[in-house]
């Protein structure tokens, strides 16, 4: 019997606003380390890509430290033959504020300029879905979930440049995109996590019910005990707009969970949570590679879950010829340049 073919790689790298500026980081080194030699290959950054508030318009005091952060990202992709693509989370809509549309277009366009290409899905910070990637064997739609829970003015329909005039209208070319490439290794990108067993998934440690404000801030720990448990309880049960279980945002999952049942073997890959996730859960995989800058909390034994640690570190999708795919998981390893290999097992 003949042994599979890597055709494809995919490096799935989140919340990597608070990389270092000025001197080399050890999350983009690894990165770099193992970009693959080769045209068939995307590297995807899963929003978040600035700390804290996105890219300020000129004159800011907070611009040249931001736009110091995404020449970051260039050079550790620059001699990378393959794809770059980003895409964007709520930090970089200036953390959900009404005025975040300004925020993502600057963004959008910076990067474009600094990359002499698109590499911004979907563009004009429309809810999407855009195609960021096909051929024969896989396709990658991206999606912008932040849309959906973002206050103030927020692009739709043929004024803003979008291809979708309504929320249904979303949905409908949603499944029409997956439809046309279901013969392929479909993958979903968005920065929200559709499942997660971390905080914004309303998982929570003891010592959050009785310091609730280390939710927010570490080594905040003013005691709280019973009064305390009505943040983690009111994120859990009904969320703020960052979590899963914030209304509008539930909205989203319920339609996204049901259209991604119909195309078994689907990936949905998203960031946000400062950890690394690998859930399977009704034929389809879930991945949360959120640990660029960061590692916090996670439930490493949730009931779908196959993988789950805090560290920091990305994911790597492997396809081969037969359209099988395998997931590895590399950490950060201060005394291994080549990093921590901390996964590696085949996805459905």
């Amino acid at each position: 019997m003949s042994s599979k073919k890597l055709i494809y790689e995919l490096l799935l790298v989140g919340d990597t606003g608070n990389v270092k500026r000025h001197q080399p980081d050890s999350l983009l080194e690894l990165l770099r380390r193992h970009l693959p030699d080769t045209v068939d290959a995307t590297v995807l950054f899963l929003g978040d890509n600035i700390y804290p508030h996105g890219l300020p318009a000129q004159g800011d005091k907070l611009r040249q430290d931001a736009e110091a952060v995404l020449h970051a990202h260039h050079k550790a992709v620059e001699d990378f033959k393959g794809q770059v693509a980003f895409i964007s989370g709520n930090h970089d809509w200036n953390k959900g504020k009404r005025d975040g549309l300004s925020y993502i277009l600057r963004q959008e366009d910076y990067l474009n300029n600094l990359f002499g290409k698109e590499v911004y899905f979907p563009p004009k910070a429309c809810p999407g879905p855009s195609l960021v990637f096909s051929n024969p064997h896989l396709a990658l739609i991206a999606i912008n979930t932040q849309w959906w829970v973002q206050k103030g003015e927020k692009p739709i329909g043929k004024k803003d440049g979008c291809l979708q005039d309504s929320e249904e209208a979303f949905f409908v070319q949603l499944k029409s995109l997956l439809q046309k490439h279901a013969s392929k290794r479909l993958f979903v990108c968005g920065h929200y996590p559709i499942y997660s067993y971390s905080l914004h998934g309303g998982s929570y440690k003891l010592k959050h019910h009785l310091f609730p404000l280390t939710i927010y801030k570490k080594g905040a720990y003013l005691p709280m005990p019973v009064v305390g448990s009505l943040l983690p309880l009111y994120r859990k049960y009904y969320g703020a707009r960052e979590d899963l279980s914030h209304p509008r945002f539930k909205q989203l999952r319920r339609r996204l969970k049901a259209i991604f049942r119909e195309f078994p073997g689907l990936t949905y890959i998203a960031g946000h949570e400062h950890n690394l996730q690998f859930i399977e859960k009704y034929e389809n995989n879930y991945v949360v590679s959120g640990a660029g800058s960061k590692a916090t909390y996670v439930v490493r034994n949730g009931k779908y879950s196959r993988f789950a640690a805090k560290e920091k570190g990305f994911f790597k999708i492997k396809v081969y010829d037969d359209l099988s795919a395998k997931a590895e998981v590399l950490a950060v390893d201060e005394e291994n340049a080549d990093g921590h290999l901390l996964f590696d097992g085949w996805m459905r």
